[in-house]
């Protein structure tokens, strides 16, 4: 029985090393069995009915075509989201560029006051002198007019 066992075991791997030698020594046997096996797969393969294939290809481009709908609303949507907020920038960005303009004139305002007020004070200083002048000189004639008509 053991003669039997080792027999059949060296049996077996002297048809495991023959078949190695005989796929190892034409590779093109190889090739064809491998394209033969892909070939009764393929008979093996159920193919859809041309219906079938109409339908199919409908409910894709229908999918694609509300795919196509929805990506185009939400970029549609945040393209004039950004817009809006680029705009509200630009109107925050000129209503302070035009408050800077008006804080300007102001003071621009305030410094022409300013200088027609010192312009009135040195006409006035300038007026006063006058006037104190005439004063004096009244004052010199009337003691001159008084002192002649003494005199005489």
């Amino acid at each position: 029985m053991a003669d039997d066992k080792k027999a059949k075991k060296s049996a077996k791997s002297a048809d495991k090393k023959a078949d190695k030698k005989k796929s190892g020594k034409n590779p093109f046997k190889a090739i064809g069995s491998f394209f033969k096996s892909v070939r009764s797969e393929g008979r093996k393969v159920v193919w859809p009915k041309a219906a079938e294939v109409w339908k199919n290809t409908l409910v894709v481009l229908v999918v694609i075509l509300i795919l196509g709908v929805i990506i185009y609303a939400i970029d549609f949507g945040l393209t004039e989201g950004m817009k809006g907020i680029k705009n509200l920038a630009q109107q925050n960005t000129t209503t302070t560029t035009e408050a800077a303009d008006v804080e300007d004139n102001i003071d621009e305002a305030f410094d022409l006051v300013d200088e027609a007020n010192a312009d009135a004070d040195t006409e006035e200083e300038a007026e006063g002198d006058t006037a104190e002048a005439q004063t004096e000189e009244a004052t010199e004639a009337e003691t001159e007019a008084d002192t002649s008509e003494v005199a005489d």
